[in-house]
């Protein structure tokens, strides 16, 4: 039976960050047996955007950062990298990321190494139990360091509903590669299941969750900070994520990475066969989190059978990208970003052909002004309407 810790952790001050997350660690027990003295520790960062500070509530935060330094270093003794790839596929990004979040800072003052993961050298790995990718490539260190910590930020997302422990490790491919799994994987339901082959590739030993301050609403960028108090800690990426979006109310298994990932037999999903210590989730629930605009099928997933929640799931996500030009500052990032090509400039407005977008979010993502407006079908606007009069979701 897996562990999840939760702890309380009121705000980032780096004493009780440290604090929380060493508390959250001795809860889960046997990460001493684990982690030796010299071991390569990696901590592998949520760093999706390259320009909104830590107070924006889209990257992991500095102070988690910090304390999980320390307390490899200090405590344990370890030799300590921090990686990531961002969200955005324009040069420099990531190492934009790193000093926007001060990242760098900590890696001066504790010499810890920092691995940008779109220089780094790359291997190809192959996945024989595939579903969606057999081949993609991940950065190179994540097969040189012994040990790897994931370190996600709670949020929702616009196209999986949540991303968590399991999705963070998409950023483990570097920069453009990403965008090649969107086009392989247009579909929501594909997609999930693609985010799972990643994840299959490439597990960590541990993830430790930034749920101080998580992103309700229209995540991963476009959403607005909102305090959660918690970190949460396990060895099980899939009971973390079903534990870590409970506590945001939603349904684990109709979140589709975490039912793809638990029904592969990769983690545990259900919540009844999950060891949760410290708090409880009816304790530290946040029952007025807001959805986001795609999370109508979350309601169905106590109901329907996987092949008509996946179904509804795709039909719900189902999207094309509208421009709100008295938003747009003309930076161009989506349409660099957009891996369809669906987006492009005319007269300097950025304009969406709507025939091109598959509706992957990988525009509303880097959009850091609100600019990006996501379409749903008539399906999906009927199936909200339905949710929303049934008082069952809260969304924005």
């Amino acid at each position: 039976m897996p562990t999840v810790s939760i702890v309380r952790c009121d705000d980032y001050d780096v004493e009780k960050v440290y604090h929380a997350i060493h508390k959250s660690l001795s809860l889960i027990n046997g990460i001493d047996k684990l982690v030796r003295p010299g071991m390569k520790v990696l901590l592998k960062l949520n760093l999706l955007s390259s320009s909104q500070p830590p107070e924006s509530a889209i990257n992991t935060h500095p102070s988690v950062a910090r304390a999980l330094v320390n307390i490899f270093q200090r405590d344990f003794g370890c030799e300590v990298y921090i990686g990531d790839s961002s969200g955005s596929v324009k040069n420099a990004s990531t190492f934009n990321a790193f000093k926007l979040t001060r990242i760098n800072e900590i890696a001066e003052d504790t010499k810890a190494k920092i691995v940008n993961f779109d220089k780094d050298e790359y291997i190809d790995v192959h996945n024989k139990d595939f579903e969606v990718l057999e081949k993609f490539r991940i950065a190179k260190t994540l097969r040189t360091v012994d040990f790897i910590v994931s370190v996600p930020k709670l949020k929702t997302h616009g196209l999986t509903q949540y991303t968590g422990a399991i999705k963070n490790m998409m950023g483990t491919i570097p920069g453009n590669g990403k965008k090649n799994v969107h086009l392989i994987a247009p579909k929501p339901t594909v997609f999930a299941k693609a985010l799972v082959d990643i994840f299959q590739m490439s597990p960590p030993h541990l993830i430790v969750m930034d749920a101080i301050v998580g992103m309700e609403g229209n995540g991963p960028n476009a959403g607005q900070p909102k305090k959660v108090g918690l970190i949460l800690a396990s060895r099980d990426s899939v009971a973390m994520d079903a534990v870590a979006c409970s506590i945001i109310g939603f349904e684990p298994m109709a979140v589709p990475t975490i039912r793809f990932a638990h029904q592969r037999g990769l983690g545990i999903g259900e919540l009844n066969t999950i060891d949760v210590v410290g708090e409880t989730i009816a304790d530290v629930s946040v029952p007025d989190f807001k959805k986001p605009s795609s999370g109508a099928q979350d309601f169905a997933g106590k109901y329907l059978p996987d092949f008509l929640l996946a179904m509804m799931f795709d039909n719900t996500c189902s999207t094309f990208s509208t421009v709100n030009h008295s938003n747009c500052t003309r930076c161009y990032e989506c349409v660099r970003n957009c891996p369809a090509g669906a987006m492009s400039k005319e007269s300097g407005k950025v304009i969406v052909d709507k025939k091109k977008c598959i509706g992957c979010f990988c525009c509303d993502e880097v959009c850091d002004f609100h600019a990006i407006e996501m379409k749903r079908s008539l399906l999906g606007r009927t199936l909200l309407g339905m949710a929303k009069a049934l008082g069952v979701e809260k969304v924005d």
